[in-house]
């Protein structure tokens, strides 16, 4: 396959060839691309980003026929830096062909993808500064999927250059359970966690988040050492309640000096995202706004409302993405009881319009319990629940998405979930038994794998394992994810189409900054 892209690159270049030689006029109007339009990397490499909403890699220099449609913000290599009737031969998504000079922009953007992974939460973020920061990971291994697809880790021999930020916002297994799959994976690294204080542990339903005094938990995880004096502790790893603490404990796997870190108000921003932060043109911050300590006893502390599921729940790590004009709100789990408390904190303050965003994650994957005026305060633009087929809570709630509509920005707020967006054409019985069909390959290979002698055996079992594999994470990837992608002023939120059009394959909604409202407002639909 690489020879053959290699081939059809010389034959492109051939073509430009004969094209200037046959056409004089051709030879007097090309010109090279811009150095405003791309940046230098290693070795010489040149490289640009899709501008907005999105850029197509034409089949040809001239004609509307074209390989792949990109998103806002792609990363596009750039093969050659001849303008040829205003295009220019680049590579992306696996995907050779011409890019309309219009259609690139040397500015990185910030992305935010609500990656699909059944029941539960997960979302990765990418920073203009190339950052990548892990909030949630799921129940399954669906979030490996992810990162293997993204980071094409299939024949890595050696780890990924830079390491991920993970943030579990708290410790419910179709949260955190995920991260699991993360942490063994040898190519993956990790150097911070964050939490919001309550490490699960074995023991009686009262006791598993550790001491309680005065209607509060007492004894908090605040730092890298209280973590590991808990998780290397192999009592803290057997039995109920110890999954949260195994988990943690993989981490140590493959990954030295990792820095656990208690998350709250009091810290204000994410460390390294502050609001002030001069190494960026534009703010990029990230806002914690919850969980919210009290003191107890000289101590610091959340309160409990007596029932284990709901304290995990509310106590949920908030966070606040901001770039530029565009504000992005990450809420984990918060319930009814917590979300009064939250909006009553904030509005003591005279704060309420810190809770304003322009995207919302929806807490707890859409179930009916949320407190109104909290949801109220949001008042976002666009709302995204992460939730599941496979689930007995009937997630997303009718009254739910009816309150997310009612209470947002605008005649018409946008509303998406993860589980309607994995609704479509191939999500059909027979792909369905052909996604089974590959489970089952899969387990066969691996099988055979353990008991194969020959070297020229194992290579080939070697071969379709990863090519079953990347048929199974490309289905759990491509559909079902909901793209954020914003430059600070514009912003899109893309979503798969059932079946490609003819004027590409995803559902592009734009928004841009109102100068007048300050809020984000919709001007095109793509449909």
């Amino acid at each position: 396959m690489r020879l053959s892209y290699q081939l059809q690159g010389f034959v492109k270049g051939i073509k430009i060839a004969l094209a200037v030689f046959i056409d004089p006029l051709k030879l007097i109007t090309m010109s090279q691309l811009s150095e405003k339009k791309y940046t230098k990397g290693y070795r010489n490499t040149k490289y640009t980003f899709a501008g907005f909403p999105s850029a197509k890699i034409y089949k040809a220099s001239t004609g509307k026929k074209w390989n792949n449609h990109l998103l806002f913000g792609d990363y596009i290599k750039i093969i050659n830096t001849n303008v040829v009737d205003g295009r220019v031969y680049v590579k992306s998504r696996n995907s050779r062909g011409w890019v309309k000079v219009s259609e690139i922009q040397k500015e990185r953007i910030l992305e935010v993808n609500f990656v699909d992974i059944g029941q539960g939460d997960g979302c990765h973020v990418v920073t203009p500064d190339d950052q990548h920061i892990l909030i949630d990971a799921g129940k399954t291994d669906n979030m490996l999927r992810y990162l293997i697809w993204r980071f094409n880790l299939y024949d890595k021999k050696r780890p990924l250059s830079f390491p991920f930020k993970v943030v579990i916002s708290h410790s419910d297994l179709d949260h955190y359970k995920g991260f699991a799959y993360i942490f063994d994976n040898d190519k993956i690294k990790v150097d911070e966690i964050y939490h919001n204080g309550l490490v699960e542990r074995p023991g009686p339903a009262k006791e598993r988040l550790g001491t309680v005094e005065d209607g509060h938990f007492t004894a908090l995880v605040q730092n890298t050492a209280e973590m590991l004096a808990l998780i290397t502790e192999p009592n803290n790893r057997k039995g109920t309640g110890s999954t949260y603490c195994k988990t943690l404990y993989k981490v140590l796997k493959h990954n030295d000096n990792v820095n656990f870190k208690m998350l709250s108000v009091k810290d204000e921003y994410l460390p390294g995202f502050e609001k002030d932060n001069e190494i960026y043109e534009k703010e990029n911050s990230i806002e914690i706004l919850g969980p919210i300590t009290n003191e107890t006893n000289g101590k610091t502390s959340l309160k409990t409302i007596n029932n284990l599921g709901k304290d995990k729940n509310g106590h949920s790590v908030i966070l606040k993405l901001k770039y530029g004009a565009v504000k992005i709100l990450l809420g984990g789990d918060v319930n009814t009881e917590f979300g009064e408390i939250i909006h009553k904190y904030y509005a003591d303050k005279g704060a309420l319009d810190n809770l304003v965003v322009d995207v919302a994650k929806a807490c707890h994957h859409g179930s009916n319990h949320f407190y109104y005026d909290f949801v109220k305060s949001i008042n976002a633009s666009a709302t995204i629940i992460s939730s599941g087929d496979e689930e007995s809570y009937a997630h997303p709630r009718p009254d739910a998405i009816g309150a997310f509509g009612k209470c947002g920005y605008g005649e018409r707020p946008l509303i998406y979930s993860t589980e309607l967006a994995r609704s479509n054409k191939e999500f059909t019985y027979e792909k369905l038994e052909g996604i089974s069909t590959n489970f089952n390959k899969l387990a066969e290979h691996k099988a055979d794998l353990k008991v194969a002698t020959e070297e020229t055996e194992k290579k080939d079992l070697g071969k379709k394992i990863k090519k079953v594999n990347k048929e199974i994470n490309s289905f759990l990837t491509k559909y079902g994810m909901i793209n954020v992608r914003t430059d600070g002023k514009k912003l899109i939120i893309a979503q798969k189409y059932e079946v490609s059009s003819a004027h590409g394959k995803w559902d592009i909604q734009e928004l841009e900054y109102s100068e007048a409202t300050k809020r984000f407002e919709l001007v095109k639909a793509h449909s």
